[in-house]
């Protein structure tokens, strides 16, 4: 699993169903939305995949996607944040 992050605009239009839009993903596709415009997305998908995925949901919104797997990270966040952005990509096959 790959992380990304998903930044886009308000748009207009329809509201933005993000639940929908990841489970369009691959299977065992995350995200985790900071606010209703930046989200963190864990999928094996590649950032243009993903991009290729949020077009038929965007509708007029501008949007960036870029993987961030092997960034360095760092800020003020709540835990839960940091536990979604560390926890392992490979989870173990026996759980």
């Amino acid at each position: 699993m790959k992380k990304h992050l998903l930044v886009f605009d308000d748009g207009s239009g329809s509201e933005l169903e993000l639940r929908d839009f990841v489970d369009s993903l691959d299977t065992g596709a995350e995200m985790y939305t900071l606010d209703g415009h930046v989200c963190f997305l864990k999928s094996s998908l590649s950032a243009s995949e993903i991009s290729d995925r949020f077009l038929r949901f965007a509708g007029s919104r501008l949007f960036f996607v870029a993987d961030v797997s092997s960034s360095d990270s760092a800020g003020r966040m709540l835990g839960v944040f940091w536990e979604f952005i560390k926890r392992p990509l490979l989870e173990s096959a026996a759980e």
